[in-house]
């Protein structure tokens, strides 16, 4: 039986909408963000993907202030595997906003980077484009 992998995934939590394609019409990833009353869409480089031993870490800035540092949002995306291509998989995950603080007006002591978690629901499944 082959293993079949989802490419799109929805997930909700407290405040916050996110659909994740791994593809699209284009054969970049696209995602797009809701927190709060504010949309965020991003396309190919603009989400990092990075495979560790938890899942896959998706990471996108969403903030950027000059001199002062920026803010991202990442979630981690587990490994599923679906039952079928007309399959669709409920599961749990969390996603961390990081608020990194920079400077170029002398060092800050302390954490540079300060995390707020939400829990996540999601479901994958896989579409053809």
């Amino acid at each position: 039986m082959a293993q079949i992998t989802p490419n799109l995934y929805d997930l909700r939590g407290e405040g916050i909408g996110i659909t994740y394609s791994t593809t699209s019409l284009t054969g970049k990833p696209q995602l797009t963000l809701k927190k709060g009353r504010q949309t965020l869409s991003f396309t190919g480089d603009e989400i990092g993907v990075l495979a560790t031993p938890l899942g896959s870490l998706v990471t996108v800035t969403i903030a950027k202030t000059v001199d002062r540092g920026f803010t991202t949002f990442s979630f981690l995306l587990p490994a599923i595997s679906l039952a079928s291509t007309s399959a669709r998989q409920a599961f749990r995950t969390i996603g961390i906003t990081t608020v990194t603080t920079t400077t170029i007006g002398g060092p800050v002591t302390g954490p540079l980077q300060k995390y707020t978690v939400v829990v996540l629901r999601g479901s994958a499944r896989q579409v053809v484009f």
